[in-house]
């Protein structure tokens, strides 16, 4: 069977927004990359350079993250909360990044309890850890289902450390939050610190720069193959909500085409979802169908087995004889 298939035209669907992706080459996944050779965490030349691309990355999928789950996620009683940013810190000097996440943990339960009654963390989250020079480390949590708390009982639930809540001043806008919650993944720290010295002394380069709670949405991401004909289509049926548009390239995948958009239309998206999936599932359908090799299609361009030592014996005869009439002379 066929495991492998092309792609020229990325769709990312992140709640209200659309982005189109068009690359100038065709490229390919499901296939077998070359093996990378590991280096030792700070010791490459090039690594304050990716620790500055992952920022980058990081910062993409927590606004996809955002978008997907703002104002769409209900709390335990089925009800939407409005988004609420938390900043929790440890009085004590907490610099281990595996402790705080324990704590961390251990509070999201207590916190459940004390709303619910349940023995389990039914918060929806994403956070974002934070270290200052010194070592200490603290957290930014955006809730996306957290009821109304008072602060000196979220400050009591929490038992290490002040905490406050930050307000976002246009709350319904989403892009707001995502701006607000991923200004805490830079190559500074909120004191003006360079996090890439930070987490190479705590060697965590590799480690990725949030976290969330299960069961968040996600993203939608459809690879397609389409000729630019049926790319025009796309971009002429959107432009009224486009918002951006931006170009660059590279040696590995060309030049490629990026348009953002947002859509507040219900009936435009199931519309955009419906062609994206229909297409979708006709070149699934195309690549993994069973390819078959038949003899009878390809005998003209190979040479049968029996042929092919009949040959073989011929020539091997051939060069007998020639040896005996040289020999002989």
């Amino acid at each position: 069977m066929i495991n492998l298939m092309s792609f020229n035209f990325q769709v990312k669907i992140a709640g209200k927004h659309i982005t189109l992706k068009k690359y100038s080459k065709t490229l390919q996944f499901n296939y077998a990359s070359k093996p990378t050779f590991a280096t030792k965490k700070g010791t490459s030349e090039k690594n304050r350079e990716n620790f500055i691309k992952s920022i980058m990355r990081a910062r993409q999928k927590v606004f996809d993250i955002i978008a997907c789950n703002i104002n769409c996620i209900p709390d335990y009683y089925g009800n939407i909360q409005r988004p609420k940013f938390w900043t929790l810190t440890f009085a004590e000097n907490v610099t281990d990044l595996q402790t705080a996440n324990a704590e961390f943990t251990k509070f999201n339960k207590r916190l459940s309890y004390y709303l619910y009654g349940v023995h389990k963390n039914v918060l929806k989250y994403i956070c974002i850890p934070e270290f200052q020079k010194r070592g200490a480390v603290h957290f930014h949590v955006l809730y996306f289902n957290l009821p109304y708390i008072e602060q000196k009982e979220f400050s009591k639930l929490w038992r290490h450390g002040y905490t406050w809540i930050e307000s976002v001043n246009k709350k319904e806008e989403i892009e707001d939050f995502a701006k607000y919650v991923a200004k805490y993944i830079n190559k500074e720290n909120s004191k003006g610190e360079d996090n890439y010295e930070i987490y190479l002394e705590k060697d965590l380069l590799n480690q990725k720069r949030y976290f969330c709670s299960r069961g968040l949405n996600k993203p939608s991401i459809y690879k397609l193959n389409i000729d630019e004909e049926l790319y025009k289509v796309f971009i002429n049926m959107l432009k009224e909500f486009n918002t951006n548009n931006q170009e660059y390239q590279n040696d590995f995948i060309g030049k490629v085409e990026v348009n953002n958009y947002e859509i507040d239309k219900a009936s435009v998206m199931l519309n955009i979802r419906n062609a994206i999936n229909t297409l979708h599932k006709i070149m699934h359908d195309m690549y993994n169908r069973k390819l078959v090799f038949r003899y009878k299609q390809i005998k003209k361009h190979i040479m049968s087995f029996e042929d092919y030592h009949e040959k073989l014996y011929v020539e091997m005869r051939a060069r007998e004889k020639f040896r005996e009439r040289v020999s002989f002379c």
